[in-house]
C-alpha cells in the first residue's frame, strides 16, 4: 500500500511530460511565430535583476508588432519594432525583428535601421508601420526552438559581425523567451581582446508598449524605490 501514492505521483508527472511534448509537437511553425511574437511584445524592464545585483544596468524595453511597408509582403512573417533605454531615458538600441516560420522552429532576423530616428516612436502610433527600405542588410540571424513554455535560440559560436566596441568585432547572441520574460545575452568579442557581456533578465510589466514618457516615470520611480531599499 505504501507504494501506491508513489505510483500515482510517477504516473502524473509522466503524463504531464508527454502531454507537454505533445503540445510542443502540435504547434505548426506559423503558430510558433504567432506565439513567440505575442510573448515578445509589450513593455519590459529588468528591475528584479537590478534589485538583486545593483551592478547590472537598469534597462527598459518596448516592443510592438508593426505592419511592413513593402510591395512584396511576406504573409507568414511578423515584424516587431524594438526600443531599449538605459535608465528609462537614454536610448541604447533600436532594431527591427523579423520572425519567420521554418520547417522546425522560428527564424529570427535582427535588423539595424539605416535612419534610426525615422523609426523611433513607432510603438506610439495607433497602427505601427515598419519601412522595410530603412533596414540594414544583412541581418543577424538565429533559430528559435520551441520547448514547452519557452523559445530558445543562439547563434553561437559564429555570431555576427559588429562595429561595437571596435571595428572587426563579433557578437554572439543568446535569447530565451517565455510568456512574461525575455532573457538576452549579447557576448561581444573584440579582435585580440577578451569577450564581454551581461545577461539581461527582462520581466514584462505590460502586454502592450506604454509611451516612453510613462515608462521613464515608472523607471525613475522603481529606481528610487530600489535605492531606498538598498539604504
Amino acid at each position: 500500500m505504501s507504494l501506491f501514492p508513489g505510483r500515482i505521483f510517477t504516473a502524473f508527472f509522466t503524463s504531464l511530460f508527454f502531454s507537454s511534448q505533445a503540445q510542443a509537437a502540435s504547434l505548426t511553425s506559423i503558430e510558433q511565430v504567432n506565439l513567440v511574437v505575442e510573448w515578445f511584445t509589450g513593455s519590459f524592464n529588468n528591475q528584479q535583476q537590478v534589485t538583486q545585483n545593483p551592478d547590472v544596468p537598469f534597462l527598459t524595453m518596448s516592443n510592438c508588432l508593426a505592419s511592413p511597408v513593402s510591395d512584396t509582403p511576406d504573409p507568414d512573417s511578423l515584424y516587431v519594432h524594438l526600443e531599449q533605454y538605459f535608465s528609462g531615458t537614454s536610448l541604447l538600441r533600436s532594431s527591427a525583428y523579423k520572425f519567420s516560420p521554418l520547417n522546425s522552429g522560428v527564424n529570427l532576423q535582427v535588423f539595424s535601421y539605416l535612419e534610426r530616428n525615422d523609426a523611433l516612436g513607432t510603438c506610439l502610433d495607433s497602427n505601427p508601420r515598419l519601412n522595410l527600405t530603412n533596414l540594414v542588410s544583412p541581418s543577424c540571424d538565429l533559430t528559435l526552438s520551441y520547448e514547452p513554455e519557452l523559445f530558445f535560440g543562439t547563434n553561437s559560436p559564429l555570431g555576427c559581425p559588429s562595429g561595437f566596441p571596435v571595428a572587426g568585432s563579433r557578437v554572439v547572441s543568446t535569447v530565451t523567451i517565455t510568456a512574461n520574460q525575455v532573457w538576452a545575452l549579447d557576448l561581444f568579442e573584440p579582435p585580440n581582446s577578451p569577450s564581454f557581456g551581461t545577461q539581461i533578465q527582462f520581466q514584462q510589466i505590460a502586454t502592450t508598449p506604454e509611451p516612453m514618457g510613462v515608462i521613464s516615470l515608472i523607471s525613475l520611480g522603481l529606481i528610487g524605490f530600489a535605492t531606498i531599499r538598498q539604504r
